[in-house]
C-alpha cells in the first residue's frame, strides 16, 4: 500500500471515529468536497464509503462493503456499514461461539438502535432467553 493511502485511511477512520461524521448527511457533505480528487487505493476506499448512501445500481452491495473495511481492517468503516444496515450481520455467517465478542462490540461501537437490528435479525440468539 502506498503511503497516501495509509494517511488517508488513518485520517478517514479517525474522522469515523466521531459519531457527528457518521451520518448520511456528514457522508454525503465529505463527497461533495473531495471525491473528485482521488486516485487508485484512495478512490476506491472512499467509493466504498460513499456506496453506503447512494442507491446507483452499480455500487458495491452493503456486504461487499463491508468485507472490504473487513480486509483493510477499517473497523469504524465496518461499524458504519453494522449503523446503516443491520441485517448485513445476519449473511456474514458469524459463528455462536463468537456472538456474545461481536455483540458486545457492537454495543460499544454503533447505535443503540443497531443493536436492536442486529438482535432482530439473529432472534434464535434469544430462544429460551
Amino acid at each position: 500500500k502506498n503511503s497516501s493511502f495509509e494517511v488517508t485511511f488513518l485520517l478517514l477512520n479517525t474522522w469515523l471515529s466521531y459519531k457527528e461524521n457518521r451520518s448520511k448527511s456528514s457522508i454525503m457533505h465529505l463527497e461533495q468536497r473531495c471525491y473528485f480528487n482521488f486516485t487508485g487505493d484512495v478512490k476506491i476506499l472512499f467509493s466504498h464509503l460513499f456506496a453506503l448512501y447512494n442507491n446507483d445500481a452499480g455500487n458495491p452491495s452493503p456486504n461487499e462493503i463491508m468485507d472490504y473495511f473487513v480486509r483493510i481492517e477499517m473497523w469504524n468503516g465496518v461499524s458504519l456499514v453494522l449503523d446503516s444496515n443491520p441485517a448485513v450481520v445476519k449473511t456474514i455467517g458469524l459463528d455462536t461461539k463468537v456472538m456474545a465478542d461481536f455483540l458486545s462490540t457492537v454495543g460499544r461501537c454503533c447505535r443503540l438502535t443497531t443493536m436492536w437490528g442486529v438482535l432482530c435479525n439473529e432472534q434464535d440468539l434469544l430462544e429460551g432467553v
